[in-house]
């Protein structure tokens, strides 16, 4: 064995492989970068192929140690044969044959050369290297690359560094095992240009199965940074919603447009067979200050309705100083049968909200401020009232003893599309008197509120409303520890009692813009407010009793088990309804509870108010969910809100290893109408995989918007339609989008 310092060596191949490596093997697509950050990584296995065994590298950062079955030395030339090999603390080298000529700054391996770093693992026939006044120069030939950490691989017949630049000759590149060739491209000439900060590719190719999918016969790019090009295409069906229920075709190319560091563009052609060509447009631009996004779609003459189609959607954020804050929305499309007919999403929105808010919080004075106003683009159903502007400001006082006194005022001018519509203006201050008593075994929370509205209408008298409130809210915390479910555990016991009172006032004269009867729930009952807004403040004599419990798993800290009820009685027998006016009420509230249960693969959540008078139950949430993994479940889910009632299944099944099968419907049972329907297939190979998804979705009047999705993902590099794993998480909740889980 053989130990000396070969300092040159270390500098001229460190050089190398960072700078002429790295370059190439990370940038030759837009798309590719892009498809990392959506999470497409690699899994193969716990142990995948690599070039050669892994060494050890050594552990002292100055010496190289040199292995060899003979070595000579003359003058400051050094000769290893037979087995010879580096090893550093920087990397590890093994030939045939290992030159240095240190006089003429010369280095050379040969015959099944090895090399390994921290990051990289090559092999090739030979290689060359060569300092030349501040530039090194090198050649590799027949060279096979492995980076063990991205799994990028490839080969190269010949890499040339001429010190300013390096040039790849018959080169390949792929996220698949070593050895395995499913996706790959190719590219006859690769040149980067450091200095220039761009490369060249001739007679790029990706090949797919050994098909190719994609070629281009130059292409050139960015090394540094995003650059401009087509991202992967798409392809779908679906079947037209109106009464013709032609099936037709959707291809989408994406063009992206890298404009400057803080802007870019997306451009996409959006061909539907049976309506056109839609021209999609996606602009963002960071600020100085916040950022700008607008996204405009348009169909010129519709070959069905003959109508021009559109969608605009711009937003800004912007910070005009250190606590002001602008947000400008604005929401549109040229017809209510935009999302159904064009763009085959969203057809569940029944109204597009345009606004504009201006907020401003100054957190060292606690005090905050906003104007906003909005309008409303209406899809389906009615229209509701639109706020043009409202103006509030608020703020908090806190004295010692956690005194708190929080002041507010709002001004909000109330405008409706129907004329025969109260419209007009509310003024409502109010003042909040809260104080916190917490100790370690109860809490107490009185609160007393005292407020006045007033409201200046269009085309009636003005009227006014003074009113207060009273609250407090208690609990008692006691703790112990159990044994539930197998499992040590802590339970937590809360006994909570409240008060609610608020006096009555007839506000049968008052306009009502934005109330609505609230939930009978658990945290809505120790509220003491019966209804959503300002309009209506509801006459409330109440004392709540509630109970609350935890089960805590004292190994990993986690709730497994959370339980709660409570019910009101009513000291009243009246109490104020929507229209203002008092009603009788019963003597005690629906009896509120919920649960929550996660125990290992079974989850259980229920909600309900039941009502002790008719015995029944008036309104209920369910779900009950049984996962092995996110490929293998099954989830049920009842909801009934007292007027509607619905039913879902949705679950994800593993055919094989490779193939997995999902599902997903909701049901009306009033109805009697499949609102929708979701069922997909996914095969998914160890570098990449295909997804095909139908979707079906009630959009009213017995039609249904039907579009059938097809993904390919090449992993590592792109998604043909990155969209459809976003909805499909909405359509199927706890399929976990991530084929590689």
């Amino acid at each position: 064995m053989l130990k000396f310092k070969l300092i040159f060596i270390t500098l001229t191949w460190n050089y190398l492989m960072r700078k002429q490596l790295v370059l190439f093997t990370l940038v030759l697509l837009p798309g590719m970068i892009n498809a990392q950050e959506r999470g497409y990584a690699i899994s193969c296995g716990s142990t995948p192929p690599l070039l050669f065994p892994k060494q050890v590298l050594a552990t002292d950062s100055k010496d190289i140690k040199v292995v060899a079955d003979h070595s000579e030395s003359s003058k400051g030339n050094y000769l290893l044969t037979g087995n010879a090999s580096l090893n550093s603390a920087e990397f590890y080298l093994s030939a045939d044959k290992i030159t240095v000529e240190k006089n003429a700054e010369v280095s050379g391996a040969s015959g099944n050369v090895k090399f390994q770093s921290k990051q990289v693992m090559l092999t090739a026939d030979n290689i060359f290297i060569k300092k030349k006044n501040e530039a090194t120069q090198s050649i590799f030939e027949q060279a096979q690359y492995h980076y063990t950490d991205t799994k990028i691989n490839g080969k190269a017949k010949k890499i040339v560094n001429d010190g300013s630049k390096q040039i790849f000759d018959s080169m390949t590149y792929s996220l698949c095992p070593i050895g395995n060739t499913d996706w790959q491209m190719k590219a006859d000439k690769v040149t980067l240009n450091p200095k220039t900060n761009y490369g060249i590719a001739k007679n790029v190719t990706i090949k797919f199965m050994g098909i190719p999918i994609f070629y281009t016969p130059h292409y050139e790019w960015v090394l540094k940074g995003r650059d401009s090009g087509f991202l992967m295409p798409s392809i779908g069906s679906y079947t037209e919603s109106d009464s013709s229920k032609n099936n037709g075709y959707q291809f989408r190319i994406p063009y992206y447009f890298n404009l400057a560091p803080n802007r870019d563009f997306l451009l996409t052609l959006n061909q539907l067979t049976t309506r056109g060509s839609v021209i999609e447009g996606k602009y963002r631009q960071l600020l100085n200050k916040g950022r700008i996004e607008i996204e405009g779609h348009y169909l010129n003459k519709d070959k069905i309705k003959k109508d021009n189609r559109w969608l605009l959607n711009t937003q800004l954020n912007l910070s005009l100083n250190k606590e002001t804050e602008l947000t400008l929305i604005t929401n549109r499309v040229s017809d209510r049968a935009y999302f159904k007919e064009i763009a085959h999403e969203n057809t569940d929105k029944s109204a597009l909200m345009s606004s504009i808010n201006v907020g401003y919080e100054n957190k060292k004075n606690n005090l905050s401020a906003s104007i906003f106003a909005e309008n409303e683009q209406l899809l389906s159903g009615n229209t509701e009232y639109t706020r043009v502007p409202e103006i509030s400001i608020s703020k908090k006082v806190i004295n010692p003893n956690n005194r708190e006194i929080n002041f507010s005022a709002i001004s909000t001018k109330f405008k409706h599309k129907d004329p025969t519509k109260e419209t007009g203006t509310r003024l409502h201050t109010q003042a909040a008197f809260v104080r916190n008593i917490e100790t370690s075994a109860y809490s107490i929370k009185p609160k007393f509120t005292l407020s006045k509205t007033k409201y200046l209408m269009n085309d009636k008298a003005n009227e006014d409303r003074s009113i207060y409130s009273f609250n407090i809210d208690s609990k008692l915390l006691l703790e112990r520890n159990t044994y539930l479910f197998g499992k040590n555990s802590i339970q937590t016991l809360t006994p909570r009692l409240a008060y609610n009172y608020t006096p009555e006032r007839n506000q049968s004269a008052l306009a009502n813009f934005d109330s609505e009867k609230i939930n009978e729930s658990y945290e809505n009952l120790f509220s003491g407010k019966k209804f959503t807004g300002l309009d209506r403040i509801s006459k409330t004599n109440d004392i709540v009793i509630g109970l609350e419990s935890d089960f805590i798993n004292k190994k990993t800290g986690a709730t497994y088990l959370t339980l709660k009820i409570a019910q009101a009685r009513h000291l009243n027998d009246t109490t104020l309804n929507k229209e203002g006016n008092l009603v009788s009420q019963k003597k005690y509230s629906n009896i509120a509870t919920d649960a929550e249960l996660t125990l290992d693969k079974f989850t259980l959540g229920n909600t309900l108010q039941y009502d002790p008078n008719t015995s029944k139950i008036a309104k209920s949430s369910s779900l009950l969910g049984y996962v092995v993994s996110p490929k293998k479940f099954i989830n049920f889910t009842h909801s009934n809100d007292g007027e509607q009632r619905s039913a879902g299944i949705y679950g994800a099944y593993p055919v094989t290893q490779k193939i997995h099968l999902f599902a997903g419907i909701n049901r009306s049972l009033t109805d009697s109408i499949n609102n929708k329907k979701t069922a997909g297939i996914a095969y998914e190979s160890c570098c990449w995989a295909v997804r095909i998804v139908r979707f079906n979705e009630y959009t009213g009047a017995d039609t249904y918007d039907k579009i059938t999705k097809f993904e390919l993902i090449l992993k590592g590099l792109a998604s043909s339609d990155s969209t459809l794993a976003k909805r499909l998480k909405k359509e199927i909740p706890n399929y976990l989008t991530d084929l590689n889980n």
